[in-house]
Protein backbone atom coordinates (compact mmCIF):
# COMPACT_ATOMS: atom_id res chain seq x y z
CA UNK A 1 0.00 0.00 0.00
CA UNK A 2 2.53 2.32 0.64
CA UNK A 3 3.90 1.59 -2.99
CA UNK A 4 0.57 2.61 -4.08
CA UNK A 5 0.66 6.41 -2.45
CA UNK A 6 4.08 6.94 -3.77
CA UNK A 7 3.13 6.07 -7.56
CA UNK A 8 -0.60 7.97 -6.52
CA UNK A 9 1.50 11.25 -5.44
CA UNK A 10 3.24 11.21 -8.06
CA UNK A 11 0.41 11.17 -10.44
CA UNK A 12 -1.40 13.66 -8.70
CA UNK A 13 1.02 16.13 -7.76
CA UNK A 14 2.14 16.23 -11.68
CA UNK A 15 -1.46 16.26 -12.89
CA UNK A 16 -3.94 17.10 -11.15
CA UNK A 17 -2.80 19.36 -8.98
CA UNK A 18 -0.94 21.54 -11.88
CA UNK A 19 -4.38 21.83 -13.38
CA UNK A 20 -5.52 23.33 -10.09
CA UNK A 21 -2.77 25.39 -9.33
CA UNK A 22 -2.02 26.56 -13.54
CA UNK A 23 -5.96 27.01 -13.84
CA UNK A 24 -4.96 27.87 -17.45
CA UNK A 25 -7.71 29.92 -19.56
CA UNK A 26 -8.91 28.63 -22.76
CA UNK A 27 -7.40 29.22 -25.81
CA UNK A 28 -3.51 28.40 -25.47
CA UNK A 29 -1.36 28.58 -28.24
CA UNK A 30 -0.55 24.82 -28.62
CA UNK A 31 -1.99 21.62 -26.62
CA UNK A 32 0.01 21.50 -23.14
CA UNK A 33 0.12 18.15 -22.34
CA UNK A 34 3.87 18.34 -22.00
CA UNK A 35 3.24 19.92 -18.54
CA UNK A 36 1.32 16.75 -17.61
CA UNK A 37 4.39 14.21 -18.52
CA UNK A 38 4.97 13.20 -15.05
CA UNK A 39 1.52 12.00 -14.35
CA UNK A 40 1.49 10.00 -17.97
CA UNK A 41 4.70 8.08 -16.06
CA UNK A 42 2.69 7.34 -13.37
CA UNK A 43 -0.35 6.01 -15.09
CA UNK A 44 1.88 4.07 -17.37
CA UNK A 45 3.48 2.38 -13.85
CA UNK A 46 -0.06 1.70 -13.13
CA UNK A 47 -0.95 -0.01 -16.67
CA UNK A 48 1.95 -2.00 -16.37
CA UNK A 49 0.84 -3.22 -12.59
CA UNK A 50 -2.29 -4.38 -14.03
CA UNK A 51 -1.02 -6.44 -16.62
CA UNK A 52 1.28 -8.14 -13.88
CA UNK A 53 -2.02 -7.84 -11.74
CA UNK A 54 -4.13 -10.22 -14.55
CA UNK A 55 -1.01 -12.22 -14.79
CA UNK A 56 -1.24 -12.99 -11.31
CA UNK A 57 -4.85 -14.01 -10.59
CA UNK A 58 -5.60 -15.45 -13.50
CA UNK A 59 -2.47 -17.46 -13.08
CA UNK A 60 -3.38 -18.43 -9.48
CA UNK A 61 -7.08 -19.12 -10.61
CA UNK A 62 -6.03 -21.47 -13.51
CA UNK A 63 -3.15 -23.17 -10.93
CA UNK A 64 -6.20 -25.01 -8.91
CA UNK A 65 -7.99 -26.55 -12.09
CA UNK A 66 -4.39 -27.55 -14.07
CA UNK A 67 -1.23 -27.76 -14.12
CA UNK A 68 1.13 -24.82 -13.12
CA UNK A 69 2.93 -24.35 -15.89
CA UNK A 70 0.46 -24.34 -18.37
CA UNK A 71 -1.38 -22.13 -16.02
CA UNK A 72 1.55 -19.82 -15.92
CA UNK A 73 1.71 -19.80 -19.76
CA UNK A 74 -2.07 -18.98 -20.18
CA UNK A 75 -1.95 -16.16 -18.02
CA UNK A 76 0.88 -14.76 -19.50
CA UNK A 77 -0.72 -15.07 -22.78
CA UNK A 78 -3.55 -13.74 -21.92
CA UNK A 79 -2.10 -10.29 -20.16
CA UNK A 80 -0.38 -10.23 -23.46
CA UNK A 81 -3.29 -9.06 -25.31
CA UNK A 82 -4.35 -5.95 -23.80
CA UNK A 83 -0.47 -5.01 -23.11
CA UNK A 84 -0.27 -5.40 -26.74
CA UNK A 85 -3.65 -4.46 -28.24
CA UNK A 86 -3.45 -0.84 -26.18
CA UNK A 87 -0.70 0.25 -27.48
CA UNK A 88 -1.10 -0.80 -31.44
CA UNK A 89 -4.71 0.62 -30.97
CA UNK A 90 -3.17 3.81 -29.87
CA UNK A 91 -0.73 3.90 -32.53
CA UNK A 92 -3.01 3.31 -35.33
CA UNK A 93 -5.47 5.93 -34.71
CA UNK A 94 -2.83 8.71 -33.83
CA UNK A 95 0.12 7.68 -35.89
CA UNK A 96 -0.79 9.49 -39.41
CA UNK A 97 -1.08 12.68 -37.18
CA UNK A 98 2.30 12.41 -35.19
CA UNK A 99 4.43 11.49 -38.22
CA UNK A 100 6.52 13.89 -39.29
CA UNK A 101 8.62 12.04 -41.97
CA UNK A 102 9.41 13.28 -45.01
CA UNK A 103 8.95 16.63 -44.07
CA UNK A 104 11.22 19.46 -43.61
CA UNK A 105 9.14 22.72 -43.45
CA UNK A 106 10.80 23.86 -39.53
CA UNK A 107 14.34 23.78 -40.81
CA UNK A 108 13.50 25.28 -44.33
CA UNK A 109 11.09 28.22 -42.97
CA UNK A 110 13.67 29.18 -40.50
CA UNK A 111 16.44 29.19 -43.09
CA UNK A 112 14.12 31.17 -45.61
CA UNK A 113 13.84 33.74 -42.92
CA UNK A 114 17.85 34.15 -42.72
CA UNK A 115 18.41 33.79 -46.37
CA UNK A 116 16.32 37.30 -46.44
CA UNK A 117 18.75 39.06 -44.77
CA UNK A 118 21.99 40.28 -46.39
CA UNK A 119 25.69 39.80 -44.63
CA UNK A 120 26.32 40.18 -40.87
CA UNK A 121 22.50 41.79 -40.63
CA UNK A 122 19.93 41.68 -37.86
CA UNK A 123 16.99 40.30 -37.71
CA UNK A 124 14.33 41.00 -35.07
CA UNK A 125 12.10 37.89 -33.83
CA UNK A 126 9.79 37.63 -30.99
CA UNK A 127 8.03 34.02 -30.90
CA UNK A 128 9.54 30.67 -30.56
CA UNK A 129 8.39 29.47 -34.34
CA UNK A 130 9.84 32.46 -35.84
CA UNK A 131 13.19 31.70 -33.53
CA UNK A 132 14.16 28.79 -32.50
CA UNK A 133 13.91 27.30 -36.35
CA UNK A 134 16.34 30.46 -36.85
CA UNK A 135 18.52 29.25 -34.28
CA UNK A 136 18.59 25.60 -35.06
CA UNK A 137 20.09 25.91 -38.80
CA UNK A 138 22.57 28.51 -37.34
CA UNK A 139 23.91 26.38 -33.96
CA UNK A 140 23.52 22.78 -36.02
CA UNK A 141 24.07 23.14 -39.56
CA UNK A 142 25.80 25.91 -39.77
CA UNK A 143 23.50 28.30 -42.01
CA UNK A 144 23.79 31.96 -42.30
CA UNK A 145 25.61 32.26 -39.11
CA UNK A 146 26.60 36.18 -40.34
CA UNK A 147 22.66 36.74 -39.71
CA UNK A 148 21.99 38.20 -36.19
CA UNK A 149 19.00 36.70 -34.22
CA UNK A 150 17.78 39.18 -32.18
CA UNK A 151 14.39 38.30 -29.68
CA UNK A 152 12.60 40.92 -28.88
CA UNK A 153 11.14 38.97 -26.05
CA UNK A 154 14.42 38.42 -24.45
CA UNK A 155 15.79 41.74 -25.14
CA UNK A 156 13.66 42.84 -21.98
CA UNK A 157 16.55 40.99 -19.69
CA UNK A 158 20.01 41.80 -19.36
CA UNK A 159 21.62 38.62 -19.50
CA UNK A 160 20.37 38.46 -23.13
CA UNK A 161 21.57 41.86 -23.99
CA UNK A 162 25.27 41.22 -22.74
CA UNK A 163 25.31 38.42 -25.18
CA UNK A 164 24.31 40.88 -28.23
CA UNK A 165 26.99 42.85 -27.09
CA UNK A 166 29.00 39.95 -27.81
CA UNK A 167 30.55 38.58 -31.24
CA UNK A 168 28.87 34.90 -31.98
CA UNK A 169 30.38 32.24 -33.85
CA UNK A 170 33.86 32.40 -35.75
CA UNK A 171 35.76 33.01 -39.35
CA UNK A 172 34.61 35.26 -41.85
CA UNK A 173 30.53 34.11 -40.82
CA UNK A 174 31.11 35.63 -38.01
CA UNK A 175 28.39 37.89 -36.39
CA UNK A 176 29.40 41.04 -35.04
CA UNK A 177 28.14 42.10 -32.21
CA UNK A 178 25.14 44.67 -31.85
CA UNK A 179 25.66 48.37 -31.32
CA UNK A 180 23.99 48.76 -28.10
CA UNK A 181 26.81 51.41 -26.41
CA UNK A 182 24.60 51.22 -23.08
CA UNK A 183 26.79 50.45 -19.90
CA UNK A 184 25.66 47.01 -18.05
CA UNK A 185 24.74 48.99 -15.47
CA UNK A 186 22.09 51.60 -17.43
CA UNK A 187 19.89 48.10 -18.13
CA UNK A 188 20.21 45.57 -15.60
CA UNK A 189 17.49 43.99 -13.90
CA UNK A 190 15.21 47.01 -12.65
CA UNK A 191 17.05 50.09 -14.43
CA UNK A 192 14.83 51.61 -17.34
CA UNK A 193 12.41 48.45 -17.83
CA UNK A 194 9.87 51.59 -18.56
CA UNK A 195 10.47 54.70 -20.29
CA UNK A 196 8.40 57.15 -20.54
CA UNK A 197 7.46 59.06 -23.89
CA UNK A 198 6.98 62.88 -23.47
CA UNK A 199 5.69 62.94 -19.48
CA UNK A 200 3.49 65.82 -18.39
CA UNK A 201 5.84 67.40 -15.36
CA UNK A 202 3.16 69.96 -14.05
CA UNK A 203 0.87 72.71 -15.31
CA UNK A 204 0.15 71.19 -18.40
CA UNK A 205 3.71 71.50 -19.80
CA UNK A 206 5.71 68.70 -21.12
CA UNK A 207 9.24 67.82 -20.97
CA UNK A 208 8.60 68.60 -25.09
CA UNK A 209 7.21 71.87 -23.78
CA UNK A 210 10.18 72.80 -21.64
CA UNK A 211 12.83 71.83 -24.03
CA UNK A 212 11.77 74.15 -26.87
CA UNK A 213 11.07 76.74 -24.72
CA UNK A 214 14.61 76.92 -23.18
CA UNK A 215 15.66 76.37 -27.14
CA UNK A 216 13.63 79.95 -28.14
CA UNK A 217 14.56 81.39 -24.08
CA UNK A 218 18.40 80.70 -24.34
CA UNK A 219 19.63 78.95 -27.66
CA UNK A 220 23.39 78.58 -26.04
CA UNK A 221 22.14 77.10 -22.73
CA UNK A 222 19.78 74.68 -24.68
CA UNK A 223 22.65 73.62 -27.37
CA UNK A 224 24.97 73.51 -23.83
CA UNK A 225 22.83 71.13 -22.26
CA UNK A 226 21.67 69.17 -25.06
CA UNK A 227 23.55 69.52 -28.46
CA UNK A 228 22.35 70.94 -31.87
CA UNK A 229 19.37 69.24 -31.84
CA UNK A 230 17.83 68.03 -28.27
CA UNK A 231 15.30 65.53 -30.40
CA UNK A 232 18.16 63.73 -32.30
CA UNK A 233 17.68 59.77 -30.95
CA UNK A 234 21.16 59.20 -30.33
CA UNK A 235 21.41 63.06 -28.20
CA UNK A 236 17.92 61.83 -27.07
CA UNK A 237 18.76 58.71 -25.25
CA UNK A 238 22.05 60.19 -24.52
CA UNK A 239 21.04 63.11 -22.61
CA UNK A 240 17.48 62.11 -21.58
CA UNK A 241 17.04 58.16 -20.98
CA UNK A 242 20.74 57.85 -19.99
CA UNK A 243 21.32 61.13 -18.17
CA UNK A 244 24.91 61.12 -19.70
CA UNK A 245 26.37 64.91 -20.26
CA UNK A 246 30.22 66.24 -20.69
CA UNK A 247 31.73 69.89 -19.69
CA UNK A 248 28.67 70.68 -17.61
CA UNK A 249 29.16 72.67 -13.83
CA UNK A 250 27.64 70.86 -10.94
CA UNK A 251 24.87 73.61 -10.83
CA UNK A 252 23.71 72.80 -14.47
CA UNK A 253 24.22 68.77 -13.56
CA UNK A 254 22.16 68.92 -11.19
CA UNK A 255 19.20 70.60 -12.93
CA UNK A 256 19.76 68.76 -15.69
CA UNK A 257 19.46 65.32 -13.75
CA UNK A 258 16.38 66.25 -12.20
CA UNK A 259 14.57 65.96 -15.20
CA UNK A 260 12.54 62.43 -15.45
CA UNK A 261 14.35 59.49 -17.42
CA UNK A 262 12.11 59.94 -20.45
CA UNK A 263 12.19 59.78 -24.11
CA UNK A 264 11.56 63.94 -24.58
CA UNK A 265 9.11 63.86 -27.59
CA UNK A 266 6.88 61.51 -29.44
CA UNK A 267 9.01 62.63 -33.02
CA UNK A 268 12.63 61.86 -32.86
CA UNK A 269 15.08 62.18 -35.56
CA UNK A 270 18.26 59.96 -37.42
CA UNK A 271 19.89 62.41 -39.41
CA UNK A 272 20.51 59.91 -42.33
CA UNK A 273 24.23 58.82 -43.39
CA UNK A 274 23.18 58.86 -46.71
CA UNK A 275 26.29 57.09 -48.36
CA UNK A 276 25.40 54.02 -45.61
CA UNK A 277 21.71 53.97 -47.51
CA UNK A 278 23.29 53.72 -50.90
CA UNK A 279 25.55 51.12 -49.49
CA UNK A 280 23.19 48.97 -47.94
CA UNK A 281 21.45 47.76 -50.90
CA UNK A 282 17.86 49.15 -49.97
CA UNK A 283 15.16 49.51 -52.33
CA UNK A 284 15.75 53.08 -52.88
CA UNK A 285 12.53 55.51 -53.77
CA UNK A 286 13.75 57.59 -56.86
CA UNK A 287 17.22 59.50 -56.16
CA UNK A 288 15.82 60.83 -53.09
CA UNK A 289 17.15 59.95 -49.84
CA UNK A 290 15.52 61.85 -46.76
CA UNK A 291 18.11 63.93 -44.54
CA UNK A 292 16.46 62.62 -41.63
CA UNK A 293 14.57 59.30 -40.42
CA UNK A 294 11.54 60.76 -38.76
CA UNK A 295 10.25 58.41 -35.49
CA UNK A 296 6.81 58.70 -34.42
CA UNK A 297 6.12 57.44 -31.24
CA UNK A 298 2.39 59.06 -31.00
CA UNK A 299 0.43 56.65 -29.06
CA UNK A 300 3.31 55.18 -27.20
CA UNK A 301 2.79 56.76 -23.56
CA UNK A 302 5.89 54.52 -22.91
CA UNK A 303 8.43 52.46 -24.29
CA UNK A 304 9.73 48.92 -22.77
CA UNK A 305 13.38 47.77 -22.60
CA UNK A 306 13.28 46.20 -25.26
CA UNK A 307 11.62 48.79 -27.44
CA UNK A 308 14.45 51.04 -26.22
CA UNK A 309 17.18 48.69 -27.73
CA UNK A 310 15.73 48.62 -30.88
CA UNK A 311 15.98 52.67 -31.28
CA UNK A 312 19.59 52.51 -29.52
CA UNK A 313 20.49 49.81 -32.44
CA UNK A 314 18.99 52.29 -35.08
CA UNK A 315 20.70 55.55 -33.87
CA UNK A 316 23.72 53.98 -33.68
CA UNK A 317 24.06 52.14 -37.17
CA UNK A 318 22.35 54.65 -39.07
CA UNK A 319 22.13 51.96 -41.70
CA UNK A 320 25.63 50.93 -41.51
CA UNK A 321 23.75 47.80 -40.96
CA UNK A 322 20.84 45.98 -41.98
CA UNK A 323 18.17 45.62 -39.41
CA UNK A 324 15.30 43.53 -40.27
CA UNK A 325 11.44 42.53 -38.75
CA UNK A 326 10.10 39.37 -38.83
CA UNK A 327 6.91 39.44 -40.50
CA UNK A 328 5.22 36.83 -37.84
CA UNK A 329 6.60 39.52 -35.27
CA UNK A 330 3.15 40.96 -33.53
CA UNK A 331 2.62 44.74 -33.85
CA UNK A 332 2.57 45.28 -30.50
CA UNK A 333 6.28 45.13 -30.79
CA UNK A 334 7.44 47.59 -33.11
CA UNK A 335 5.12 50.52 -32.63
CA UNK A 336 5.28 53.16 -35.34
CA UNK A 337 7.75 51.46 -36.99
CA UNK A 338 6.30 49.84 -39.63
CA UNK A 339 5.60 53.06 -41.55
CA UNK A 340 9.17 52.29 -42.63
CA UNK A 341 9.29 48.89 -43.85
CA UNK A 342 9.89 47.64 -46.89
CA UNK A 343 9.15 44.05 -47.40
CA UNK A 344 11.93 41.83 -49.16
CA UNK A 345 9.82 38.30 -48.50
CA UNK A 346 9.60 36.52 -44.78
CA UNK A 347 11.60 40.30 -43.18
CA UNK A 348 10.46 43.43 -43.51
CA UNK A 349 14.16 46.04 -43.83
CA UNK A 350 13.60 49.24 -41.42
CA UNK A 351 14.32 52.19 -43.89
CA UNK A 352 14.32 55.74 -43.17
CA UNK A 353 11.42 56.29 -45.61
CA UNK A 354 8.16 57.04 -44.25
CA UNK A 355 5.95 55.05 -46.80
CA UNK A 356 2.38 56.71 -46.93
CA UNK A 357 1.21 52.99 -48.38
CA UNK A 358 2.03 50.90 -45.51
CA UNK A 359 -1.19 50.46 -43.25
CA UNK A 360 -1.59 48.61 -40.01
CA UNK A 361 -5.33 47.26 -39.48
CA UNK A 362 -5.93 44.89 -36.94
CA UNK A 363 -2.43 43.98 -36.32
CA UNK A 364 -1.87 42.88 -39.85
CA UNK A 365 0.47 45.38 -41.43
CA UNK A 366 0.57 45.76 -45.53
CA UNK A 367 3.69 47.66 -46.74
CA UNK A 368 5.79 48.34 -49.48
CA UNK A 369 7.36 45.62 -51.10
CA UNK A 370 10.54 45.63 -53.01
CA UNK A 371 9.83 42.97 -55.66
CA UNK A 372 13.25 42.53 -57.02
CA UNK A 373 14.31 41.67 -53.90
CA UNK A 374 11.24 39.59 -53.00
CA UNK A 375 10.97 37.85 -56.29
CA UNK A 376 14.91 36.59 -56.04
CA UNK A 377 14.23 35.14 -52.62
CA UNK A 378 11.16 33.46 -53.07
CA UNK A 379 11.84 31.91 -56.61
CA UNK A 380 15.48 31.03 -56.08
CA UNK A 381 16.62 31.20 -52.53
CA UNK A 382 14.04 29.93 -50.03
CA UNK A 383 12.97 26.19 -50.04
CA UNK A 384 9.62 24.80 -48.63
CA UNK A 385 10.15 21.91 -46.76
CA UNK A 386 8.74 19.26 -49.45
CA UNK A 387 5.65 20.78 -48.78
CA UNK A 388 4.90 19.21 -52.65
CA UNK A 389 5.04 15.66 -51.61
CA UNK A 390 1.67 13.96 -51.46
CA UNK A 391 -0.10 13.10 -48.32
CA UNK A 392 2.72 14.77 -46.10
CA UNK A 393 1.06 15.45 -42.30
CA UNK A 394 0.78 19.25 -41.74
CA UNK A 395 -0.49 20.05 -38.41
CA UNK A 396 -2.42 23.24 -37.59
CA UNK A 397 1.09 25.33 -36.72
CA UNK A 398 2.61 24.07 -39.51
CA UNK A 399 -0.45 25.12 -41.63
CA UNK A 400 -0.11 28.49 -40.38
CA UNK A 401 3.23 28.97 -41.51
CA UNK A 402 2.40 27.54 -44.69
CA UNK A 403 -0.25 30.01 -45.36
CA UNK A 404 2.14 32.69 -44.36
CA UNK A 405 4.63 32.00 -47.16
CA UNK A 406 1.59 31.63 -49.60
CA UNK A 407 0.17 35.14 -48.29
CA UNK A 408 3.83 36.57 -49.37
CA UNK A 409 3.79 35.15 -52.81
CA UNK A 410 0.06 36.80 -53.36
CA UNK A 411 1.72 40.03 -51.97
CA UNK A 412 4.95 39.31 -54.46
CA UNK A 413 2.17 38.61 -57.40
CA UNK A 414 0.06 41.61 -56.67
CA UNK A 415 2.68 44.10 -56.71
CA UNK A 416 4.29 42.80 -59.82
CA UNK A 417 0.83 42.78 -61.47
CA UNK A 418 0.48 46.37 -59.97
CA UNK A 419 4.13 47.28 -61.76
CA UNK A 420 2.74 45.72 -65.14
CA UNK A 421 6.05 42.77 -64.74
CA UNK A 422 2.79 39.78 -66.00
CA UNK A 423 5.35 37.20 -67.19
CA UNK A 424 7.90 37.45 -63.67
CA UNK A 425 3.40 37.55 -62.32
CA UNK A 426 3.37 34.13 -63.83
CA UNK A 427 6.63 32.49 -62.81
CA UNK A 428 5.87 33.43 -59.02
CA UNK A 429 2.13 31.97 -60.17
CA UNK A 430 3.41 28.52 -61.23
CA UNK A 431 5.98 28.48 -58.37
CA UNK A 432 3.46 28.70 -55.41
CA UNK A 433 1.32 25.99 -56.75
CA UNK A 434 4.46 23.64 -57.25
CA UNK A 435 5.47 24.05 -54.08
CA UNK A 436 2.77 25.08 -52.29
CA UNK A 437 0.31 22.60 -53.87
CA UNK A 438 -3.43 22.52 -52.69
CA UNK A 439 -3.64 19.61 -52.40
CA UNK A 440 -1.43 19.66 -49.09
CA UNK A 441 -2.09 23.43 -48.43
CA UNK A 442 -5.87 23.77 -49.48
CA UNK A 443 -6.78 26.97 -51.11
CA UNK A 444 -8.50 29.17 -48.23
CA UNK A 445 -9.17 33.24 -47.55
CA UNK A 446 -6.55 32.51 -44.97
CA UNK A 447 -3.62 32.39 -47.17
CA UNK A 448 -4.71 34.98 -49.53
CA UNK A 449 -6.09 32.78 -52.15
CA UNK A 450 -8.24 35.48 -53.68
CA UNK A 451 -5.42 37.37 -54.78
CA UNK A 452 -3.82 34.70 -56.03
CA UNK A 453 -6.88 34.27 -58.44
CA UNK A 454 -7.13 37.70 -59.14
CA UNK A 455 -3.50 37.84 -60.43
CA UNK A 456 -4.18 34.94 -62.95
CA UNK A 457 -7.40 36.82 -64.18
CA UNK A 458 -5.27 39.45 -64.85
CA UNK A 459 -2.49 37.42 -66.39
CA UNK A 460 -5.03 35.62 -68.94
CA UNK A 461 -5.30 32.85 -67.19
CA UNK A 462 -8.88 32.95 -65.93
CA UNK A 463 -9.54 29.43 -65.70
CA UNK A 464 -6.58 28.71 -63.38
CA UNK A 465 -7.80 31.61 -61.44
CA UNK A 466 -11.83 30.24 -61.24
CA UNK A 467 -10.18 26.77 -59.98
CA UNK A 468 -8.99 28.44 -56.84
CA UNK A 469 -12.47 30.35 -56.70
CA UNK A 470 -14.61 27.18 -56.82
CA UNK A 471 -11.75 25.69 -54.06
CA UNK A 472 -12.43 28.28 -51.86
CA UNK A 473 -16.33 28.84 -52.57
CA UNK A 474 -16.69 25.25 -51.56
CA UNK A 475 -15.09 26.13 -48.50
CA UNK A 476 -16.69 29.02 -47.37
CA UNK A 477 -20.10 26.93 -48.35
CA UNK A 478 -19.22 24.40 -46.10
CA UNK A 479 -18.58 26.53 -42.96
CA UNK A 480 -21.91 28.88 -43.56
CA UNK A 481 -23.92 25.84 -43.97
CA UNK A 482 -22.22 24.64 -40.49
CA UNK A 483 -22.53 28.34 -39.14
CA UNK A 484 -26.72 28.28 -39.58
CA UNK A 485 -27.33 25.20 -38.32
CA UNK A 486 -25.42 26.01 -34.58
CA UNK A 487 -27.92 26.33 -32.01
CA UNK A 488 -29.06 30.09 -30.89
CA UNK A 489 -26.00 30.18 -28.12
CA UNK A 490 -23.29 28.75 -30.44
CA UNK A 491 -24.48 30.85 -33.46
CA UNK A 492 -24.43 33.98 -31.66
CA UNK A 493 -20.58 33.65 -30.53
CA UNK A 494 -19.83 32.67 -34.34
CA UNK A 495 -21.98 35.28 -36.12
CA UNK A 496 -19.34 37.56 -37.10
CA UNK A 497 -17.34 35.03 -39.22
CA UNK A 498 -20.44 33.53 -40.64
CA UNK A 499 -21.02 37.14 -41.97
CA UNK A 500 -17.85 37.69 -43.41
CA UNK A 501 -17.88 34.59 -45.33
CA UNK A 502 -21.15 35.42 -47.04
CA UNK A 503 -19.28 38.76 -47.65
CA UNK A 504 -16.45 37.14 -49.04
CA UNK A 505 -18.81 34.39 -50.88
CA UNK A 506 -20.63 37.87 -52.69
CA UNK A 507 -17.15 39.20 -53.81
CA UNK A 508 -16.38 35.88 -55.37
CA UNK A 509 -19.53 36.22 -57.17
CA UNK A 510 -18.82 39.84 -58.05
CA UNK A 511 -15.31 38.32 -59.62
CA UNK A 512 -17.33 35.93 -62.06
CA UNK A 513 -20.14 39.27 -63.10
CA UNK A 514 -16.68 40.55 -64.19
CA UNK A 515 -15.53 37.69 -65.39
CA UNK A 516 -18.91 37.23 -67.49
CA UNK A 517 -18.13 40.95 -69.38
CA UNK A 518 -15.02 40.12 -70.41
CA UNK A 519 -13.17 38.42 -72.98
CA UNK A 520 -12.54 35.13 -71.55
CA UNK A 521 -13.04 32.36 -73.39
CA UNK A 522 -15.75 30.96 -70.93
CA UNK A 523 -17.77 34.34 -70.40
CA UNK A 524 -21.23 33.18 -70.61
CA UNK A 525 -20.69 30.40 -68.68
CA UNK A 526 -19.05 32.41 -66.07
CA UNK A 527 -22.26 34.86 -66.14
CA UNK A 528 -24.54 31.75 -65.41
CA UNK A 529 -21.94 30.93 -62.49
CA UNK A 530 -22.61 34.45 -61.31
CA UNK A 531 -26.33 34.38 -61.34
CA UNK A 532 -26.32 30.87 -59.97
CA UNK A 533 -24.22 32.08 -56.95
CA UNK A 534 -26.65 35.05 -56.68
CA UNK A 535 -29.37 32.61 -55.90
CA UNK A 536 -27.48 31.11 -53.43
CA UNK A 537 -26.47 34.04 -51.36
CA UNK A 538 -30.12 35.60 -51.20
CA UNK A 539 -30.87 32.46 -49.67
CA UNK A 540 -28.20 32.04 -47.32
CA UNK A 541 -28.39 35.50 -45.78
CA UNK A 542 -32.71 35.42 -45.77
CA UNK A 543 -31.48 32.12 -43.25
CA UNK A 544 -28.78 34.25 -41.65
CA UNK A 545 -30.89 37.34 -40.96
CA UNK A 546 -33.12 34.69 -39.63
CA UNK A 547 -31.11 32.76 -37.39
CA UNK A 548 -29.74 36.56 -35.89
CA UNK A 549 -33.45 37.22 -35.12
CA UNK A 550 -34.43 34.24 -33.39
CA UNK A 551 -30.89 34.61 -31.74
CA UNK A 552 -31.54 38.34 -30.76
CA UNK A 553 -28.79 39.77 -32.18
CA UNK A 554 -29.46 43.38 -33.80
CA UNK A 555 -27.83 43.68 -37.46
CA UNK A 556 -26.71 47.28 -38.38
Amino acid sequence: IQQFWVVFFLFFMTGIAIVIYLNQTPLQPRERDYAYAGSFYAFSMWCGLGIAAIYELLGNWLGKKMEKRMAGIIAGAVGLVPAVAVPAQMVSQTWDDHDRSDRYVCRDFGLNYLETIPHNGVIYTNGDNDTFPLWYNEDTEGNRTDVRVCNLSYLQTDWYIDQMKRPAYSGENQSSPLPISWKRYQYTAGKHEMVDVNPEVGGGMTIKDIVCQLMAEDPAMAKRLWGDNPFELKDAIQHFVLHEYEGLSADELEQVKSIPVCLPSDTLYVTVDKEAVRRSGMMLMGDSIPDQMVISLKGQGRVQKNFMMMLEMIAQTNFSRPLYMSTTVGASNFGNLWRHFIQEGMAWRISPYVFDENVQSRGVVHSVIDTEKAYDNMMNKYHYGNLKQRDLYLDETTMRMCYTHRRWFANLITSLVKEGQYDKALKALEKCETEIPAYNVPHSTDGASLDLADAYIACNQAEKGVQILEQVEQRLKEYVTWYLSLNNTYFANSYIDCHRNIYILASIQETYNKLSQSQAKKAADYGKKAQKMDNELQSLYTTFVSRCDNAGIPLQ
